[in-house]
């Protein structure tokens, strides 16, 4: 009995897609303990540097609390000085951009003012929405959030802002709302806004 010519195309298809997916499984098992290292390394980096703007000595970044009703904030890390005393948070939050989620993570005083931000991963447009990830972007940020708010759109930014920013607009309005909805989670932290408890 001859096997039909389709059984066998059919049968070797299969065993390249077997063979595949046991590969693609093998890279997956070496390389995801890497990346989650990787991305700890990177988060433990990131908290280090937003903290140390906090203008203390011995700034210290406590434990991580999870945030469930926020529209951008997904944890907590209080920031407490030398003497223990509280001198504001660090927020992980997240921003919708161009090209998807922008993970960032900024830090608050206690009133919501912002007082440093970082960007950690996105997949903004090179060129363009990818200067987001400068540290100077987010100058134009810092010190916004308590007596000034923090700027949402291109007309809350002087024109020389606004002009370097052409091109990336998405971007910094999925940067600003985002910066802006920690300020005021934090507001409400701290009991200075109407949804936290006085």
């Amino acid at each position: 009995m001859k096997i039909p010519r389709l059984v066998i195309v059919g049968g070797k298809l299969a065993l390249i897609c077997t063979v595949a997916a046991v590969v693609l499984g093998l890279v997956n098992a070496v390389t995801a303990p890497v990346i989650v290292e990787n991305r700890e390394r990177a988060l433990a980096e990131g908290l280090a540097a937003v903290a140390g703007k906090a203008g203390v000595s011995g700034a210290h970044v406590g434990e991580a609390s999870p945030i469930a009703d926020s529209p951008a904030a997904q944890t907590a890390y209080p920031i407490t000085g030398g003497n223990g005393e509280g001198i504001g948070f660090i927020l992980q939050l997240i921003g919708t951009g161009y090209g998807g989620d922008m993970q960032l993570l900024a830090a608050y005083h206690p009133t919501g003012e912002l007082f440093s931000a970082q960007m950690m991963e996105n997949q903004e447009t090179p060129g363009l929405g990818k200067k987001a990830e400068a540290p100077e972007y987010m100058d134009m940020f810092i010190g916004s959030g308590a007596e000034s708010p923090i700027p949402t759109s291109m007309s809350d930014l002087p024109a020389s802002q606004a002009d370097a920013i052409t091109g990336a607009t998405i971007t910094f309005i999925g940067v600003g709302r985002a910066l802006a909805d920690g300020s005021e989670l934090v507001r409400e932290l701290e009991g200075l806004s109407e949804g936290g408890t006085q």
